[in-house]
């Protein structure tokens, strides 16, 4: 969520820049040629703990990560130093809907951003809608707004189910969470958490005054809440509990944050390793992998190292990068096995890049076919979002956070639906700060309430290729609604309902989504409400484009252990892996895996399992 990330960086501008250089082993390690025992693709949440904790067990690891380790640096809440820019569309190409959205960005004939849905300067190009990712150490928990919700124990079962793995039964995942929290919030001992662990968890709302604003009040009412408002502040989202996932309430906000408020990223974790003489980390920063290098000399082909380039903001999202920079071709050897977490949008890409992913979609662009597997940049998934906007006063007091269910979950009894919101809360989406357009005004005194979708269950987008060059970014398309839609889209419908009421019944005067007609007594707008969600819905919580799937799956990448199918060596671990969308916030979901694919790699080893 966008607004809390502002607080959190400005925190940090003031740092001094870190240092940044290419390559950067531990303090008093030996400098080591181009062969570790295992090559690491990425230091955001999938990569960079799995690195530590493989390296922490003794073995060497060479860790790649395109981005330095800058500090916020430059304008506004998403600065370059941190960020690569991505633009996406919402709906297939020709699509209506995909010019519809309210802050397309564009890009001027000057070279700067324009945002808006119609009048932007003539000759200037549309690129789509604006979806930011993290490209430094630590990826992007160091940009996110660290919204740490774990997600419901069907999302992990979900997968035991798909797949007969046991380990990833909900109560095993558990345990892996209390393994890496580090809570501070909870009263130490507090069944189902963790307190000494390297993941920092904060809840704001501890510090609060534990008064609710006139909202929170009417939430309380309507979801015929008993508990005082001071607790439901501070309610625990992540309670060990047999009913949490099936529980509507008000929540306290926990987010992966030191007990100062300050952030925790998987950055931290990395870097504490680094001070450490006795773990052979490696990290090369400015470092963009390009393909991974496979021996094709046996019957299965076998993943043996990385090619990558050498130099500072070579990739094309990033808006530093200096037209014509290659930067130098290197590559490093791994006796043991590459692990693939650049992300949801990177890792299919660096995947297809490699001649792993649909043989017909690299046939297109001459890239050599190691393995085809038809599912790779395929499911792409994502928790709907958009704002209910009101104009009016919500009070004095807390604007805390709720988790509801709708007359629609997608599955069983389960709630459904996040909603955060406040007094001038108006979370639209994501566009460029530097954009030189003017906005449209907001409403007066206005109130806003945005809505998660928890559960979401279409996942027809994809991730594609747009030429074969490493440097380019590849074609991203959600494809909103193309399924599912009588779970995403009427759940959403419902909340604008109950919203709408709840403003109503405060003297708060609803103004979007806005109503041609009358409002019904469920607080709908029958067709307008449709249309408006067609046009303003948006997300950034991208998963599951190498999915992990059942053996007779010919969509699944990856089995159950994160190996990818077909070829040995290789794994990925990052949000790209899930069977589908883990809940509202992936970050922590992401985390997890990263602990359970690193420790079952260690046991594999020590257990003397051979790796396929």
């Amino acid at each position: 969520m966008a607004p809390n990330t502002k607080s959190v960086i400005s925190k940090i501008v003031s740092l001094a820049l870190l240092i940044a250089g290419s390559v950067v082993a531990a303090p008093g390690v030996k400098r080591q040629s181009t062969e570790y025992d295992y090559v690491v693709v990425g230091s955001g949440p999938g990569g960079g703990p799995l690195a530590v904790n493989l390296a922490k067990a003794g073995y060497s690891v060479f860790l790649i990560e395109a981005g330095d380790a800058s500090v916020a640096n430059g304008f506004g809440q998403y600065p370059p130093s941190l960020t690569w820019d991505f633009f996406v569309n919402h709906y297939p190409e020709d699509d209506p809907r995909n010019n519809q959205y309210s802050h397309l960005t564009w890009k001027t004939p000057e070279g700067r951003y324009w945002v808006g849905q119609t009048g932007a300067p003539a000759g200037s190009t549309l690129l789509g809608v604006y979806y930011p990712r993290g490209a430094t150490l630590g990826g992007s928990s160091m940009i996110n707004a660290m919204c740490t919700w774990l997600p419901s124990d069907s999302d992990w079962n979900y997968v035991y189910e798909l797949t007969g793995d046991e380990t990833w039964k909900a109560e095993n995942i558990r345990n892996i969470f209390t393994k890496i929290e580090h809570n501070n919030y909870m009263p130490a001992g507090t069944a189902g958490h963790g307190f000494d662990g390297f993941f920092q968890t904060a809840m704001g709302s501890m510090r609060g005054s534990g008064k609710g604003n006139k909202v929170m009040d009417a939430y309380a009412s309507d979801l015929n809440l008993t508990m005082p408002m001071s607790d439901l502040l501070k309610r625990d989202p992540n309670v060990l509990s047999a009913d949490r996932d099936t529980t509507s309430s008000i929540y306290g906000l926990v987010q992966h944050q030191y007990n100062t408020g300050g952030r925790y990223s998987s950055r931290d974790y990395v870097q504490a390793a680094q001070k450490d003489t006795s773990v052979p980390l490696t990290v090369s920063l400015n470092s963009l992998a390009t393909r991974v290098l496979f021996d094709t000399t046996a019957d299965t082909p076998r993943a043996t190292g990385v090619e990558y380039l050498e130099g500072k903001s070579l990739y094309a999202a990033d808006s530093r990068r200096v037209a014509g920079a290659t930067g130098t071709k290197k590559t490093v050897t791994a006796r043991r096995e590459v692990i693939v977490s650049g992300g949801t949008f990177n890792s299919p890409q660096l995947l297809m890049l490699s001649g792993v992913g649909p043989a017909d979609h690299l046939a297109q662009f001459n890239i050599s076919v190691v393995k085809d597997l038809p599912g790779v940049g395929q499911n792409m998934m994502d928790n709907q979002e958009m704002p209910i906007v009101g104009s009016g006063n919500g009070g004095t007091g807390e604007a805390g956070v709720a988790m509801i269910r709708t007359s629609h979950p997608a599955y069983g009894n389960e709630r459904d639906m996040f909603l955060m919101g406040g007094q001038g809360f108006l979370f639209r989406g994501f566009w460029p700060d530097n954009q030189t357009a003017t906005l449209p005004p907001n409403p007066t005194q206005p109130y806003g309430v945005s809505m998660v979708k928890g559960s979401s269950v279409n996942n027809k987008g994809w991730v594609k290729l747009r030429s074969a060059d490493p440097q380019d970014t590849p074609e991203i398309n959600f494809n909103h609604y193309a399924v599912g839609a009588e779970y995403d889209l009427e759940a959403m419908k419902d909340v604008i309902g109950w919203v709408r009421r709840i403003y109503t019944a405060i003297g708060i005067t609803p103004q979007e989504p806005p109503c041609s007609g009358t409002i019904d007594a469920d607080g709908k707008c029958g067709k307008d409400d449709e249309d408006w969600l067609h046009k303003q819905t948006f997300g950034h919580h991208p998963t599951s484009t190498n999915r992990i799937g059942a053996d007779n799956d010919t969509m699944a990448v990856l089995d159950s252990k994160f190996r990818v199918r077909g070829v040995a060596g290789l794994r990925v671990v990052d949000a790209s892996a899930f069977a589908r969308i883990p809940g509202i916030f992936p970050v922590v979901s992401t985390f997890l895996i990263s602990q359970k694919a690193s420790d079952e790699m260690i046991a594999e080893l020590q257990t003397g399992i051979t790796v396929k």
